[in-house]
C-alpha cells in the first residue's frame, strides 16, 4: 500500500505573493520523470496536468536518466505533447548535464537534442526567461558534476552563482530552477524570491515526523527532503519528484506535481493551499 511508482501524481497547491510580481501566473513544476511512465502515453500524468491547469509547465530537472546512453525517444515524446499543450521551460538536473559532459551517453545526447528541436524548446543551461508582463525572470542553474557528488558535499564557491547567471535584477520577482536543493545556503548568496527544486525523490521512503530516509547522494535523513523552506527572503520549493530511477520504488511517497499560483501582493507570503 505504500508503493506508489505507477500512481497517478499527487498535486499539491501553493500561493506565492509579492509586489515584485505585477500578473497573476500558474506554473506546474514536473521533476525527476527519469523516462518513467504512468499508463499509456503517460496518460496520468497529463490527466494530473489538465487538472492543474497551468499557464506554464516548468522542469526542474531530470526529466531524462542518463542510464547507459541508449535513446530517450519516449520521455522526448513526452516533451513534445508538453510543448503541445502548455509553455514549457526545461531546467536541467544532473543526469542531463551527464547526458552532455560525458562521452559515454553519445547516443543519448543524440536523441536528447533531436527531440529538444523537435519539441522547438532549449535546456536552461545559465540563462533567464522574462515572462510577459508579469514581473517574473525565471533562471534555470546548470551545475556542474562535482556539485551532486555523493556522501560528501562540495560548496559552492562564492561569487560562482553570479558568474554563471550574471547579477540578479532585483526589481523581478526571480526564480531560480535549481535542481539539487542541498546546496540550499550557497543559492542564498544569489538572492533568489524563489528556488524549485527536485532531485531527493523525497527521501525515497518518507517516515512520519522523520519525512525522507535518504537522498541519492546516500545522506540519511536530508535536511531538504521535500516542501518549503525559507532563509532570509528567499522560500526553495522542493518536489518531491514524479519518477524513480536506480531504487525504483516510493514508499508512502506518491508522486508529486506541484502546483505554484504566483500573485501580485502587498508582501511577500508562501502559503500552502491544500492541506497535508
Amino acid at each position: 500500500m505504500g508503493y506508489y511508482y505507477n500512481y497517478a501524481p499527487e498535486l499539491n497547491y501553493w500561493r506565492f505573493r509579492s509586489p515584485k510580481i505585477k500578473k497573476k501566473m500558474t506554473a506546474a513544476v514536473v521533476a525527476d520523470l527519469h523516462e518513467c511512465s504512468f499508463g499509456d502515453r503517460n496518460c496520468r500524468l497529463f490527466d494530473a496536468l489538465d487538472e492543474a491547469a497551468p499557464d506554464m509547465v516548468i522542469i526542474a530537472g531530470d526529466l531524462i536518466e542518463a542510464g547507459d546512453g541508449k535513446s530517450c525517444r519516449r520521455t522526448m515524446g513526452v516533451l513534445r505533447e508538453l510543448t503541445r499543450r502548455y509553455p514549457v521551460l526545461y531546467g536541467v538536473g544532473n543526469h542531463e548535464h551527464k547526458v552532455y559532459d560525458s562521452p559515454v551517453y553519445r547516443k543519448k545526447r543524440k536523441s536528447l537534442d533531436q527531440g529538444l528541436k523537435r519539441a522547438g524548446i532549449s535546456l536552461m543551461r545559465n540563462i533567464s526567461v522574462d515572462i510577459p508582463d508579469t514581473g517574473i525572470r525565471i533562471t534555470g542553474l546548470d551545475l556542474n558534476r562535482p556539485y551532486y557528488r555523493k556522501v560528501i558535499r562540495r560548496p559552492i564557491p562564492k561569487g560562482l552563482l553570479n558568474e554563471l547567471l550574471g547579477d540578479r535584477d532585483p526589481s523581478f520577482y526571480n526564480i531560480l530552477i535549481a535542481h539539487n536543493p542541498e546546496h540550499f545556503k550557497d543559492y542564498l548568496r544569489w538572492k533568489p524570491d524563489l528556488i524549485l527544486s527536485g532531485h531527493v525523490h523525497g527521501g525515497i521512503i518518507r517516515l512520519p515526523y522523520l519525512g525522507g530516509v535518504v537522498s541519492p547522494a546516500f545522506r540519511l535523513f536530508p535536511r531538504y527532503d521535500a516542501g518549503l523552506f525559507r532563509e532570509k527572503d528567499t522560500r526553495m520549493l522542493i518536489s518531491r519528484g514524479v519518477g524513480t530511477h536506480s531504487l525504483n520504488i516510493r514508499l508512502w511517497n506518491r508522486p508529486e506535481i506541484p502546483v505554484i499560483h504566483l500573485e501580485p501582493g502587498s508582501k511577500s507570503e508562501a502559503v500552502r493551499l491544500n492541506p497535508k
